[in-house]
């Protein structure tokens, strides 16, 4: 697996709800673990999601904090080349906007926006901005686009 990693970047940090942990996740944090030699992984906590997920479609059944923890826990030991940081994010932002050792970002198409916002906050607080690495969408037999949603819904 090593001839896999790249190691270009320092720190990479990332941030999301890792509810019905799936491929599309797996694919977001293989990618950070192969390009940084750290990535720190936050996770919305449960405090954050009660207000995050006021309009998030069947957010009633979003998985408790310490599921959500595990699976990605899990599915980081096999990078064992980079080091793992995974911590519950009370506010959208995490460390991103004032780690001065974080140079990149890795996320979805529909996050890039979140990204953006987060360099924004990075150039008034004189820090380097994140590059963006954007993951493609992974598609399900159907052709769709996989998604937490998708999977709450068919519960």
């Amino acid at each position: 697996m090593t001839e896999d990693y790249d190691n270009r970047y320092t720190r990479c940090v990332m941030g999301g709800t890792f509810d019905r942990f799936h491929s599309g996740h797996e694919s977001l944090l293989s990618t950070a673990a192969k390009m940084s030699k750290e990535v720190f992984v936050g996770i919305v906590s449960e405090e954050l999601g009660k207000s995050m997920f006021i309009n998030k479609e069947f957010s009633e059944k979003i998985e408790p904090y310490v599921i959500r923890e595990a699976a990605v826990k899990n599915f980081m030991a096999q990078f064992k080349q980079t080091k793992i940081e995974v911590a519950p994010l009370y506010d959208p932002w995490g460390p991103a906007p004032i780690d001065p050792r974080a140079d990149l970002i890795v996320v979805s198409q529909e996050t890039k926006i979140g990204a953006d916002k987060i360099n924004q906050m990075r150039r008034e607080n004189k820090l380097k901005v994140l590059d963006i690495i954007i993951i493609p969408w992974i598609m399900d037999d159907e052709g769709e686009i996989i998604s937490s949603t998708k999977l709450r819904k068919n519960m």
